[in-house]
């Protein structure tokens, strides 16, 4: 038979609106639930005085189970992750991903989707920060929770700490891509859905087309919304720190969109003479070219304008 407080800290997390959560997620709500000595007009017993390591891992274990137990008072281990999570409530793919990772966001063909400039990809993409500096923002969660520096906590204080999510290759039925940034990921938030901004969406669409539906469908979101998010598409490009990026978005925001911005032109200093760089990285090179960008205009689509034509 479950303990009293277990049974509250089931309910705490059941309540959160969360789908998932880790052991240090229960261990907030239980820091919580000793604080505030009860939850929802029901209080804790007074025998359970204060939380101790001991007790926070033995409260955390009675109110969690493995799968096959099948014990509904209980919150199972999820079997979709090889890390330590726990199912909270039924959700999908994106849900379940953003719940596991508070520090990752949707990417690419999923970012893209969310802000409805192209249909949802049957596979999920997201961006974490890599692992080192995701480990930096779990200690700053620690510190808040804590309420002091990290270095100046004993292993013997903190029964819990956060680990990276590791989910198996297929999530709630839906294949997953994790995909790992050094540089800061800036976001944007809309409930419980978070994604990389627009500026951000649109770079690392055209860095990677693949991920996004291919180049064409990329060329395509360009074409229909770039002018749109003019400012956020200039500012992001030109912080980033790959020249070919410039090249290949000066070539569609210029050439193939007419934008006439000094901005742009700036990034012509970025072509360079005698290159191989391409607008479709993964695409054979191609005769077809634009001289001022220095860049191989290798798609099959002769909308697309070249300096040079296409070899009879």
């Amino acid at each position: 038979m479950m303990k009293p407080a277990a049974e509250i800290l089931v309910r705490m997390a059941r309540d959160s609106g969360v789908s998932v959560i880790s052991e240090f997620g229960l261990y907030i709500l239980a820091r919580k639930l000793f604080a505030d000595r009860g939850y929802a007009g029901i209080p804790i017993p007074p025998r359970n005085r204060n939380l101790t390591y001991r007790r926070a891992r033995n409260l955390v274990s009675e109110a969690t189970c493995d799968p096959e137990w099948q014990d509904e008072r209980r919150l199972p281990r999820d079997e979709d992750f090889s890390s330590t999570l726990f199912t909270v409530a039924p959700a999908g793919t994106v849900s379940v991903m953003l719940a596991a990772d508070p520090f990752a966001c949707l990417s690419h063909g999923s970012a893209l989707s969310f802000h409805g400039l192209a249909p949802e990809p049957p596979e999920v993409h997201l961006v974490t920060p890599e692992r080192a500096q995701w480990q930096q923002q779990a200690n700053a969660i620690v510190e808040s929770v804590m309420g002091w520096p990290f270095e100046e906590i004993e292993a013997d204080e903190l029964p819990f700490r956060p680990t990276r999510p590791v989910p198996h290759r297929d999530v709630r039925g839906r294949v997953v891509h994790r995909h790992e940034m050094r540089h800061p990921i800036v976001m944007e938030q809309r409930g419980e859905l978070r994604a990389a901004a627009i500026g951000e969406t649109f770079r690392d669409a055209l860095d990677k087309p693949d991920w996004c539906g291919g180049i064409e469908a990329v060329i395509d979101v360009w074409r229909r919304h770039a002018l749109k998010h003019l400012d956020a598409i200039i500012a992001t490009v030109s912080a980033s720190s790959e020249k070919i990026l410039r090249v290949r978005a000066g070539y569609l925001l210029e050439e193939v969109l007419g934008i006439d911005d000094i901005r742009i032109t700036a990034w012509a200093a970025d072509a360079q003479r005698g290159s191989s760089r391409k607008l479709d990285s993964a695409a054979p090179y191609a005769s077809r070219f634009s001289a001022r960008w220095m860049l191989s205009i290798n798609v099959a689509d002769s909308s697309l304008p070249s300096t040079t034509k296409p070899e009879a």
